[in-house]
């Protein structure tokens, strides 16, 4: 295999999607951020199986995002809290919801509020050193000491369904959960930035089963995530090359394997090492507020009003 190939399969967003690709585990999530710490309550807000939630909540626990604690109120035996690791995941929820809004026509209404400026948050991903924005364009990168980790065993699973019981409780979009909520959805997406966007090539990298790749192919194109453009005629053979809307889901990844670096990378260090090729300095993202350009910090937001139409 090529290098590409070879650091694909190493790379950190691996681990992260065996811990968070799962729609049930993204809403999961989503509540926690928004205050709910109690298994009734998730249950009520979720419309969830009680024993769903029970299993997704011990996955939590295990991968260290929920800590179990006593309940502070009479109405239920324990409550789960977001540890430092759980927190640390509101850069990847923010640029999220955030590419929902710009990119999901009829998105679930919703806003979340900077408290230290009082504005509405409008996240951006930015460099560390130079304050300069993070495109897929202005990015490079390298093996890192951890390029030779072998990848974790991908486990085949089918796509969860999640449905809200109420949408003023779940502003999360149909899209999102499938793109986020999905084992290998963000996998294949990674591919084009990769320029890897021919399908016999996506098989080799990922090692999928045929089936499962054409069904998220299909879905993303759908999407207008990934659009086909045909390079052999003879016999007719097409590639899939991102479009816009895909593309603007960068930083979103680019987030994901920083939190997977941080918190599930071997302790040979990161697979891969991304420069900004901006100013040259190796790639540290900050997700910062628009209105005031601080850095958004765990704790430092609220839901905000819900829009009206």
């Amino acid at each position: 295999m090529n290098i590409s190939t070879d650091l694909i399969r190493s790379s950190s967003v691996y681990k992260v999607l065996e811990v968070i690709g799962d729609r049930w585990t993204i809403t999961i999530l989503h509540q926690a951020f928004h205050g709910v710490h109690g298994f009734e309550e998730f249950q009520r807000r979720l419309n969830i199986p009680r024993s769903t939630l029970s299993s997704r909540l011990k996955r939590l626990i295990e991968y260290g995002l929920f800590e179990q604690r006593p309940a502070t109120t009479p109405d239920q035996r324990w409550e789960y809290r977001l540890t430092d690791i759980g927190k640390d995941f509101l850069p990847c929820a923010l640029l999220a919801l955030e590419w929902q809004t710009n990119w999901v026509a009829g998105a679930p209404p919703g806003s979340i509020i900077h408290k230290p400026c009082g504005a509405q948050v409008f996240p951006e991903l930015v460099c560390e050193h130079c304050q300069g924005p993070i495109e897929a364009r202005n990015v490079s990168f390298q093996p890192g000491p951890g390029a030779n980790r072998a990848a974790g065993q991908n486990q085949r699973r089918r796509r969860s369904v999640a449905k809200a019981a109420h949408s003023d409780f779940l502003p999360v979009s149909e899209e999102l959960l499938d793109i986020l909520g999905d084992r290998w959805t963000p996998q294949v997406m990674a591919l084009g930035f990769f320029s890897i966007r021919r399908f016999d090539d996506m098989l080799s990298v990922l090692g999928v089963a045929s089936n499962i790749l054409t069904d998220r192919l299909k879905r993303l194109v759908e999407m207008g995530m990934l659009e086909q453009h045909l390079y052999q005629t003879r016999p007719a053979r097409k590639e899939y090359r991102l479009t816009d809307k895909g593309r603007a889901l960068y930083p979103l990844l680019v987030s994901l394997t920083q939190w997977g670096d941080k918190w599930f990378c071997g302790p040979e260090g990161k697979p891969i090492v991304f420069f900004h090729k901006t100013c040259g300095h190796e790639l540290n993202g900050l997700i910062v507020c628009q209105s005031c350009k601080d850095v958004i910090l765990p704790g430092s937001t609220e839901p905000g009003h819900k829009h009206t139409h």
